[in-house]
C-alpha cells in the first residue's frame, strides 16, 4: 500500500520560442510554519496563468512530467510540499493541508516573485493531492478550475478507519514507516495515532462529494482507475462524479482501466487545463 500512497500521485499560449527556466526554490508562509515549494515559471512574456500542483502523500521534491509540459505550454506551475513533509516546517494534518492549499494559491496571487496572473489560478492534484486540490477550490471561488487525478477521498478513508480495524491497521503500518523517516514526514505530538484519530473524527465533514455544490461554478476534471486498490473506484471516484452531476457542475470525468496511476490521465488533464481553465 505504501507504494500506492506515494504515487503521483488545445491551443498553446504565446511565447513558446523562449527557453524553459529551471525550477526555482521558494518559501511560502502557511499557518505556524513555512512550506518549501518549487516554481516552474511559465514560458512567455508578462504575468502567466498559473497552476498549483499538489502531489501525493507525502509530497516530495519530484517534478511530474505534466508540470514540465504545462510550463512549456506557457503556464507557471507551483509544487508545494505540505507542512510536515520534506523540507517544509511544521507537521502534517488534514487541517494543515487545507491551509497549505490556501497559502499556495494566496502566494501566487499576491507575491510579485510568483510572476503569476492573479486572475488566472487553477489547481491540480494527485491521490492525496487530489483531495487537497478539490478542497482548496471548494473553499476559494477565485480558483478558476480544478483537476483531480485518482483522488483519495479522506472522508471516505476516515470513515472506514472508524469501522474496519484491519483496514486501519494496514494504513497505520504504512504511516508508521513514514514516521520512522522524519526527513520525509513529521506528524504532530500525538504521532500517527493522533493523525489518524483526527481524520476519523472529522470524516463526516471531509468528504469530497459533499463539496460538489461549492465546485459547481467552474470547470472540474476528475479521473479514476477502475482497478484502483488505494482509492477504490466505487468508493472514491463514482460518488464524487455523481455529486458533481447532481450539482450541475461543468465537469469532465475520465475512467480508465488501470489502478492508482495518474500517468494514464495526465494528458487528458493537461488538455482540460489548456482548453477550459482560463477561457472565461
Amino acid at each position: 500500500m505504501k507504494a500506492l500512497m506515494i504515487a503521483l500521485g488545445a491551443a498553446l499560449l504565446p511565447g513558446l520560442a523562449l527557453a524553459q527556466e529551471a525550477p526555482r526554490e521558494v518559501s511560502i508562509p502557511s499557518g505556524d510554519a513555512t512550506m518549501s515549494a518549487r516554481l516552474l515559471q511559465g514560458v512567455g512574456e508578462g504575468a502567466r496563468p498559473a497552476v498549483v500542483l499538489f502531489n501525493g502523500f507525502p509530497a516530495g521534491p519530484n517534478i511530474p512530467r505534466i508540470a514540465l509540459d504545462l510550463q512549456k505550454a506557457g503556464y507557471s506551475v507551483l509544487l508545494p510540499q505540505y507542512r510536515g513533509t520534506g523540507t517544509s516546517g511544521g507537521t502534517i494534518s488534514l487541517q494543515h493541508s487545507r491551509e497549505d492549499g490556501a497559502a499556495a494559491v494566496a502566494w501566487l496571487k499576491t507575491d510579485p516573485a510568483s510572476g503569476a496572473d492573479a486572475s488566472k489560478i487553477g489547481v491540480i492534484g494527485v491521490s492525496y493531492g487530489g483531495w487537497v486540490a478539490l478542497q482548496t477550490a471548494a473553499a476559494d471561488h477565485g480558483v478558476r478550475c480544478a483537476a483531480a487525478l485518482v483522488p483519495a477521498d479522506m472522508g471516505v478513508i476516515g470513515t472506514r478507519w472508524g469501522t474496519d480495524a484491519d483496514y486501519r491497521a494496514a494504513w497505520k503500518t504504512d504511516l508508521d514507516s513514514f514516521a520512522a523517516e522524519p526527513e520525509t514526514t513529521r506528524f504532530g505530538p500525538e504521532g500517527v495515532d493522533g493523525f489518524m484519530n483526527a481524520i476519523t473524527r472529522d470524516a463526516a465533514v471531509s468528504g469530497l462529494a459533499q463539496r460538489a455544490p461549492d465546485l459547481a461554478d467552474r470547470p472540474i476534471f476528475v479521473a479514476g482507475g477502475r482497478k484502483d486498490p488505494a482509492a477504490p473506484f466505487a468508493d472514491h471516484y463514482a460518488p464524487l462524479v455523481e455529486a458533481l452531476r447532481v450539482a450541475k457542475a461543468p465537469f469532465a470525468a475520465l475512467e480508465f482501466d488501470g489502478g492508482h496511476n495518474p500517468s494514464e490521465a495526465s494528458a487528458a488533464a493537461q488538455g482540460f487545463i489548456e482548453r477550459t481553465c482560463f477561457s472565461r
